[in-house]
């Protein structure tokens, strides 16, 4: 028994790792699937979560301060990678991103 506990245990901080400021995952914004995010693709997938936060009555914060798409695409070559995601979700200012919805 003990043994099982420590194993939920240990599948539950594997899961929750990461999560702690719940940001969109990289899927969310990657709408057609094929490995990378257009703008538009941001942008479409950033107004439906602002919408979509709105309507559960979530106050919109920091809002000119919120993550861009160019921020997130730090080659400039007009996609954003799962590496250049991955490592924006790991900046501190990612949390600003977040808070705007």
């Amino acid at each position: 028994m003990k043994v099982l506990w420590i194993l939920a245990l240990l599948l539950s901080l594997a899961i929750a790792a990461g999560q702690g400021r719940n940001q969109p995952s990289f899927t969310s914004f990657d709408t057609n699937a094929d490995g990378v995010i257009t703008q538009t693709e941001f942008d479409d997938a950033r107004q439906k979560r602002i919408e979509q936060k709105t309507a559960e009555g979530k106050k919109m914060r920091n809002m000119n301060t919120a993550m861009t798409f160019a921020d997130l695409d730090s080659d400039g070559d007009g996609r954003v990678t799962h590496e250049e995601f991955d490592k924006h979700q790991s900046d501190q200012r990612w949390g600003c991103f977040d808070n705007t919805f």
